[in-house]
């Protein structure tokens, strides 16, 4: 009978809580997507660095298991209060309280193998999608493929037991302290307060704005200067402030509220505003922690888009910056070996084998052998500041006849220089402080000569000119006689696509022919550069960052919004008399759907309002340091507009269906 009666209210549950029940099959379908992807040996294949994109899966899953079980046990309580009048019941009737407490669990367990069953098919869709969607940054034919591997299974089932062992053992603990009474009268529960007295709670509420705002100052001083040990201290100092902050506001904000509302007599009686404040601060009085819980995990989902979107911008632009050239060598010099203490003697025959044997595998379209040259004083570098300023401390120049030919190969258009003439070319971060330069100082002495500026410019850098060189000075080609050379580089374009596959067997062939002993053999490997490796590495980087942080803010949404969607429709059925004695009192039924949809956006953007302002200026403070590296200064602002849409995408689909089911309770 109990086995019947439990199969019954399993069905029953898809029902009511099929929002929640398609938040864990979605959950665990993408955990098993990226288990199954991580496995790939294909997508294994594409990079030497895609190894570490299954120990950063496999971490972040745990973390993301951790929150999914918080979910379960919340909602197994939840399911519990509701029907603990019914199982009070059992047991006035006479059932034991242990085939209660089997039922119970029976009826979550059914639940939880259909959500498992169902997410391991629709996972394989997601592995599928996830794989071409992988497949097309790294520019690789896909095909749909359902291999069967036994570590991704092992490793999802080992995920899902754990989530619901601790879940039905928390429900079984919690169950066997509990008599009759407390079955009968639990539903009518809240959280305990944190804080009871009303008025403290307001000092508190102003206490932990403000600690909010000094946290955020702390973060955007401390990625100020990233290298200062003193800074990264305040940085991790203001996370711990920001979370209690979180929870702080959450849990005082609704007695502050309540007043403001009841202050203001033009506020309190217009429309319904009194009623919809009072559910609603009722509401956040009895679940403030659970609030500040979803507050931190929106704040979480906020942080994760943007940096998806911010590290997208990043890869780009770096991929623009160092990968311009299908190959690349560099060579130090022997005349300056003092500038760049590097080991150099018989550099050039080494150079010399991998030049061979890009002939040997490639068509060679344009070759180009330039210098970086160096009059070993810094006259323009000591008057620049912040931004990437590089390693190497001395001016670097570079002919013009060089520089042009580096900008055809780009198929850019050259410059013109007079004789008389200099030009800077810079790093975007460093442009103001350069023009600031040549407005005080539009002459550069350089070998008994004085040029005259002829402007700058950052558009187009590129890093890969020279190693540590945050700007160049161009100048004419007798200019830099008599100065001594820092590098010497090797610039070849081929008619054929580059591969990582050819640098790796390049590395592998030439060094076959050179004396692994010797110190030379791993700077030649790391001194040479080929687009088709460079490429690969980074988008595996990107593939790691970019899809990590998606995932999470994906489940972390979703879990936020299944969990006001439960709050919202259990509540409909407990403000059903309520609404019945605003329909009896004349309002209409448009009017009172308006009272349901303005209820429900306050109880959904509640949790919503603050984590946006602790993202935006964290993004902000972020952008800070990471500036440099990305397309402009402004590119954060967008990483922030399509994080927000990405996410009010998912949470508007959770708030419709809330809306509807509440609607459709109230007037059943």
């Amino acid at each position: 009978m109990l086995s019947k009666l439990a199969f019954r209210n399993a069905k029953r549950s898809v029902r009511d809580y099929i929002v929640y029940l398609i938040t864990v099959i979605l959950s665990f379908s993408l955990i098993f997507a990226f288990n199954l992807i991580v496995f790939s040996e294909e997508v294994q294949n594409l990079a030497s660095s895609m190894e570490k994109f299954k120990v950063s899966v496999i971490v972040v899953s745990v973390i993301v298991v951790f929150v999914i079980g918080w979910l379960i046990n919340y909602t197994m309580k939840f399911m519990f209060s509701k029907r603990s009048k019914e199982f009070g019941t059992y047991m006035m009737l006479g059932i034991e309280k242990k085939d209660i407490m089997k039922m119970f669990l029976v009826e979550n367990i059914l639940l939880g193998m259909f959500a498992f069953v169902i997410s391991i098919l629709i996972g394989y869709i997601f592995s599928n999608l996830l794989t071409a969607v992988i497949m097309n940054i790294f520019e690789l034919p896909f095909q749909v493929n359902f291999v069967f591997s036994w570590q991704p299974f092992a490793l999802s089932i080992s995920y899902f037991v754990a989530i619901y062992l601790f879940a039905l053992l928390k429900t079984s603990l919690r169950m066997r302290k509990m008599k009759i009474y407390d079955l009968l009268y639990w539903d009518k529960q809240n959280e305990d307060r944190v804080f009871k007295n009303n008025k403290a709670k307001k000092i508190l509420f102003v206490i932990f704005v403000a600690l909010g705002i000094l946290a955020l100052v702390f973060a955007k001083i401390g990625f100020n200067t990233s290298n200062d040990d003193g800074n990264v201290a305040m940085v991790m100092i203001s996370i711990p402030m920001i979370i209690i902050s979180i929870y702080g506001i959450t849990i005082t904000v609704g007695d502050f509220l309540i007043d403001f509302v009841i202050n203001r007599k033009h506020i309190k009686y217009k429309n319904d505003n009194l009623f919809i404040v009072r559910q609603f601060t009722s509401k956040i009085k009895t679940m403030g922690v659970t609030l500040g819980t979803l507050s931190l995990l929106i704040t979480l989902s906020f942080l994760s888009l943007s940096g998806s979107m911010m590290y997208s911008d990043i890869f780009y632009t770096q991929i623009n910056s160092i990968a311009v050239y299908d190959i690349v060598m560099s060579e130090v010099y022997t005349e300056c070996p003092e500038i760049l203490e590097i080991p150099t003697s018989n550099s050039t025959k080494i150079v010399e084998e991998y030049e061979n044997y890009i002939e040997d595998n490639y068509t060679v379209k344009d070759k180009l052998e330039y210098n970086i040259y160096t009059n070993e004083k810094n006259t323009v570098k000591k008057h620049l500041e912040g931004g990437v300023l590089g390693y190497i401390d001395v001016d670097c120049f570079l002919r013009v006849s060089d520089y042009n030919k580096l900008l055809k190969m780009r198929g850019l258009k050259p410059i013109n220089l007079k004789d008389d003439e200099f030009f800077i070319h810079e790093y975007r971060d460093i442009s103001k402080s350069v023009e600031k330069y040549l407005k005080n100082n539009d002459t550069l002495r350089i070998n008994g000569k004085t040029l005259k500026s002829n402007g700058s410019t950052y558009e187009n850098f590129a890093n890969c000119w020279g190693s540590g060189m945050p700007y160049f000075i161009i100048v004419p080609d007798d200019a830099v006689e008599n100065m001594k050379i820092i590098d010497r580089f090797i610039v070849i374009n081929t008619d054929e696509e580059t591969t990582k596959e050819f640098y790796e067997n390049m590395c592998r062939d030439v060094g076959k022919n050179i004396d692994k002993n010797d110190s030379k053999y791993d700077y030649a490997e790391y001194s040479i550069g080929v687009k088709g490796h460079i490429i690969a590495e980074n988008k595996s980087v990107l593939v790691i960052i970019a899809f990590i942080l998606l995932y999470v803010a994906f489940i972390f949404t979703a879990i936020v919004a299944t969990i006001l969607a439960i709050q919202a429709l259990s509540d409909s059925t407990k403000y059903k008399y309520h609404y019945s004695i605003l329909s009896k009192l004349g309002v209409d039924k448009n009017q009172l759907y308006k009272t349901i949809r303005k209820q429900l956006s306050i109880f959904f953007l509640f949790p919503v309002i603050y984590p946006i302002i602790i993202s935006i200026s964290a993004i902000s403070s972020i952008n800070q340091l990471l500036s440099p590296v990305m397309s402009s200064d402004y590119a954060y602002v967008n990483s922030i507009l399509y994080s927000f849409a990405i996410f009010l995408s998912i949470y508007l689909i959770y708030f419709v269906a809330t809306y509807f089911g509440y609607k459709k309770n109230i007037t059943e």
